[in-house]
């Protein structure tokens, strides 16, 4: 069976403006020049080539950080869901399990812990260089991709780690 790629991403670094609940808060400077970098990333990523489904935390950090990364893909509409803004590992397991079959390549965006916590979990090649990174530090605009069998199957090591980068603007 022909493996599924999965991108987790963790949104570009937020501001912190004062009077400004924690959901609403907007992308800093640097937030923004990181969010193209992984937009960039993306579109030389050979992912676009794939039967693609993006889905996008509900928080503005999150769906700025989409906005960026779409500015240079055509014709991918990202599904807002509520559900993974602050999402246990557990919650963003079951909306990878959610993913259409047909689905070839999933893109969540969402936020840390429990971003961090799931791509620990799943990952089945914790000997690599590429989860050490990942295990070191999973900063704002990081950018993890498996190989994954099954999408309802997502578990406990059930994904093989290809990479883990953070791009920089």
């Amino acid at each position: 069976m022909p493996s599924k790629q999965l991108v987790l991403i963790r949104h570009a670094k937020s501001a912190y403006p004062v009077g400004v609940d924690d959901h609403e808060r907007p992308l800093n400077e640097r937030g923004v020049r990181d969010a193209t970098a992984v937009g960039e990333w993306l579109a030389n990523s050979g992912l676009l080539d794939l039967n693609l489904s993006v889905v996008v935390s509900s928080a503005r950090r999150a769906q700025e950080t989409w906005a960026l990364i779409n500015r240079s893909i055509i014709e991918v509409v990202a599904r807002t869901e509520p559900r993974l803004y602050e999402a246990s590992p557990q919650t963003i397991l079951a909306v990878i399990q959610e993913t259409p079959i047909e689905v070839a390549a999933l893109v969540i965006i969402a936020h840390n812990p429990g971003l961090e916590d799931a791509a620990s979990t799943i990952a089945s090649n914790r000997e690599s260089s590429s989860y050490q990174m990942l295990a070191e530090k999973y900063p704002t605009s990081g950018v993890s991709v498996f190989e994954v069998a099954d999408w309802a199957a997502i578990a406990t090591d059930s994904a093989f780690l290809t990479s883990f980068s953070v791009p920089r603007g």
